[in-house]
């Protein structure tokens, strides 16, 4: 029995999600009335015994928690969708003010002479397409401000996070702008991990009526609900507040659109006080662009993305227009000046041609990767993807070499069935990644798991790893902006939580660098010189199973080297430490192996101290070898596990992560 549509709907289908053939109708009121009222015994209890008469209650709801896993299983199916809009735009687009314009123009006039006779997946796939690689953060942040001012009909955006900083306040001013020009804007955001309160959202749920704001799957129908609100949360539908939209697409038109793993936050642009993300987008012009809309058509009519109106805090503030009246001109928007130089170049037509047009690659063969929403059917925290399916058959294809980048490094047994048959097929097949140091990751659980698996991943999956610097030497040329970056002052930080920077909106990673530094967060991947994907895929369970995801396979030599050369310069020994393994030490060596192997078989401790492998540093004059060279050891010196740590306790921090954390790691 599906639940209704309307009335109260909204409550009972985020507590109980398709609990088909498991419970009654009314026994799902009864729990869900039960949950909802969780938060509200709890805050009129004043002693511990209160609190401890509601205890059943959340042993009810815990023994619920699997069978609301049971129900996510039970499929995504057609139910699960309102009525689908066609979300194309049909008519011819015209853009005289945009340089682009050109490209759109050859790339639709070369799909009309193909024929419309051919079905619209091989017109894609034959006609060729314009790709730009926006590999700096600044680039990004242009592109999308110049196609957001050249949008005519329509302007569809996917993110995962979306912060009330001064970015964020950007984009949103100027979506609000083109929709007062006419242009229909829909926008699904994740919000899971968003930072600030719900007064932006509010802002853009009511600014216009040609702007609509959807949340994906949002807790407690409430952008910012408390620890008591996610206790039932997770307790009743465990899976399905783990399974979340990291999709991050932007489609302009049905012409244009950016795909990569950028979200809207001042880090993921080079305006972070501390902290800047080294991230990788594509922007693609051609016919593939509707592959999007239809991805982002089914995200819409998803029945988990939930008009931003309905949720409780964001519906408040929209009631009694209370807290977000600064948003209504770009003065109250408190940007800082951190876009001056930006507002006149977006419309300088001639250096956004000579920054993007003309440096744009024209390409044949490019394929648009998505996830459906829901991910997969899977009963558990496992069940793949059509992303990680298909990233895997490209990788399949690898004859010589794989050149990855991801920011996390955490193999599951799925992922990690996948690189042994890549490693039975090809035993000579060079694989080189790229990712953080756990001095400039912002995930140090991430970091921590990734660092249990060293073993694995150097002496028997041979992988050639390079953990990236936070300060790297070539800083300058992966962030031009580096040395412009502006300090806002805390009398500059509102009551209402606007921000100056991402700084205020911690992560709460103590050990992450504390000095103005990088952190990777660009998701490639780039097969023997001739294929790359760009999109949002980490290399992690979380990917693999829990998060839609999407990508862009890209068919073409030329867009395939210049995303390896871009990610050898992170590799290189100015900008990363190389992973290898610790010299062996006589006699105790074997025993220390044995042992640390049997251990780390245990999922919730490790206490071994020794370790496999350690951070080795290129000394001046030598040539650069992998780590199982004759020479290695000759031309590298170690620097430590943890090179570049303010803390001298972060070992055991992170040993402490591993001994309590490795029961998370599906969710990681």
């Amino acid at each position: 029995m599906n639940l209704p549509l309307r009335g109260g709907y909204n409550k009972l289908r985020l507590y109980f999600f398709n609990i088909k053939g498991l419970m009654k109708l009314k026994v799902k009121n009864y729990l869900s009335l039960l949950s909802r009222r969780i938060p509200f015994l709890l805050r009129l209890g004043t002693s511990f015994s209160g609190v401890r008469s509601y205890i059943p209650i959340f042993c009810l709801a815990l023994s619920v928690s699997c069978l609301s896993c049971v129900s996510w299983g039970k499929g995504v199916s057609k139910a699960m969708y309102v009525e689908m809009e066609d979300l194309h735009v049909p008519e011819h687009v015209s853009y005289s003010g945009s340089p682009f314009g050109n490209l759109v123009e050859k790339t639709f006039s070369d799909e009309r002479n193909i024929g419309f006779q051919e079905p619209r997946e091989n017109r894609a796939r034959h006609t060729p397409h314009y790709v730009y690689v926006l590999d700096i953060g600044d680039d990004a942040l242009l592109a999308r401000i110049h196609l957001i001012r050249s949008a005519q009909k329509a302007i569809y955006l996917q993110t995962f996070i979306w912060t009330d900083d001064e970015s964020g306040r950007y984009v949103a001013y100027e979506l609000v702008q083109a929709a007062k020009r006419g242009v229909k804007v829909k926008i699904i955001i994740d919000l899971w991990k968003s930072a600030g309160p719900p007064a932006l959202m509010a802002y853009l749920a009511s600014a216009h009526l040609n702007i609509e704001v959807k949340l994906y799957n949002p807790s407690a129908l409430l952008i910012k609900p408390s620890v008591l609100r996610m206790i039932p949360e997770l307790a009743l539908r465990f899976k399905q507040v783990n399974q979340r939209m990291h999709n991050k697409v932007f489609i302009v038109d049905d012409r244009m659109g950016i795909i990569g793993g950028r979200n809207y936050e001042n880090d993921y642009y080079d305006r972070g006080e501390k902290r800047n993300f080294k991230d990788r987008d594509v922007l693609v012009v051609g016919p593939v662009v509707r592959d999007m809309t239809d991805s982002f058509s089914q995200y819409w009519a998803f029945k988990l993305s939930v008009p931003g109106r309905d949720l409780i805090d964001v519906g408040r503030l929209i009631e009694t227009r209370n807290g977000f009246e600064q948003f209504d001109s770009k003065e109250g928007l408190q940007l800082h000046g951190l876009f001056d130089d930006m507002d006149h170049l977006a419309d300088d037509r001639e250096y956004i041609q000579k920054k993007f047009v003309d440096k744009a690659f024209r390409v044949g063969r490019v394929k648009f990767v998505a996830d459906r929403p829901g991910k997969n059917d899977s009963a558990g925290l496992t069940g793949g993807g059509i992303a990680t399916d298909e990233l895997f058959r490209m990788l399949s294809h690898a004859q010589k070499d794989i050149v990855m980048q991801t920011p996390y490094l955490v193999l599951d047994r799925t992922l990690l069935r996948g690189i042994k048959k890549l490693r039975g097929r090809r035993q000579g097949l060079d694989i080189l990644i790229s990712s953080n140091s756990l001095a400039s990751t912002d995930h140090v659980h991430a970091y921590a798991f990734a660092y249990k698996q060293k073993k694995l991943f150097v002496k028997y999956l041979r992988f050639r790893i390079f953990e990236f610097k936070p300060v790297p030497r070539d800083i300058v040329a992966m962030m031009p902006r580096y040395g412009l970056i502006k300090t806002v002052e805390p009398a500059d930080t509102k009551n209402n939580g606007q921000g100056g920077s991402l700084s205020v909106f911690s992560d709460g990673n103590r050990m992450e660098s504390q000095e103005r530094h990088l952190c990777l967060h660009a998701k490639s991947f780039v097969v023997d010189d001739k294929m790359v994907w760009i999109g949002s895929f980490n290399l992690d369970p979380r990917s693999a199973h829990l998060n839609t995801e999407v990508g862009l396979i890209i068919d073409d030599e030329a867009v395939a080297r210049a995303v390896k050369e871009n990610i050898l310069r992170d590799m290189a020994p100015q900008n990363s430490w190389t992973i290898g393994k610790y010299k062996n030490v006589p006699v105790i060596s074997l025993f220390s192996g044995l042992l640390a192997n049997a251990l780390r078989l245990v999922p919730i401790i490790d206490i071994w101290p020794f370790r496999y492998t350690t951070c080795f540093e290129l000394k001046e004059g030598k040539d650069v070898v992998p780590y199982y060279h004759k020479n290695f050891y000759d031309n590298y010196e170690t620097v430590g596990s943890f090179p570049d740590v303010r803390f001298n306790l972060r070992d055991i921090e992170t040993m402490l992560l591993k001994a309590f954390l490795g029961i998370a790691e599906p969710i990681i």
